[in-house]
């Protein structure tokens, strides 16, 4: 009887080892890097959000950007800019606009506007800030930014 017991515990056995693998532990180890940042609100609208860049496994970044309390439809365009807020700058990288529906948007970021390369770790050390739009039409009027990189007290 012990004979045809043993077969099947270690059948048990192979298949709870059998399910581990080496891309399971490797994972858990060493999950993906990310960085938030808040963007406040400019104006009387009350829009607030955040940017969270995260690493992909090639180097580059995601970076999700969501916004609230948006009052109207309108697309909002986003872009990184250089420098800190106070002292505002060129535009660094465009990224997707904002759609209303989901109040949203992910870009994959792997280059500058001017075609440089850059990575997550550069990314989150970059001297710049972010500006939401109001529309394409109304580029003058922001209704969220925020600090990004080493401009982040």
């Amino acid at each position: 009887m012990k004979m045809t017991k043993a077969p099947y515990l270690l059948m048990l056995l192979l298949l709870v080892f059998a399910g581990c693998s080496k891309d399971d532990s490797a994972a858990e180890k060493d999950p993906a890097k990310s960085k938030e940042y808040t963007l406040r609100a400019v104006g009387p609208d009350g829009v607030t959000g955040n940017v969270t860049f995260t690493e992909k496994s090639d180097g580059t970044t995601s970076a999700f950007v969501e916004i609230s309390k948006l009052a109207d439809k309108t697309p909002h365009p986003v872009f990184i800019y250089y420098n800190d807020e106070a002292k505002g700058g060129e535009v660094a990288i465009t990224l997707n606009t904002i759609d209303c529906d989901c109040q949203s948007a992910t870009t994959e970021v792997s280059k500058l506007d001017n075609g440089v390369r850059i990575t997550y770790q550069e990314l989150i050390n970059f001297n710049g800030h972010i500006k939401v739009h109001q529309s394409e039409t109304d580029m003058e009027n922001i209704i969220a930014q925020g600090n990004i990189g080493s401009n982040v007290n």
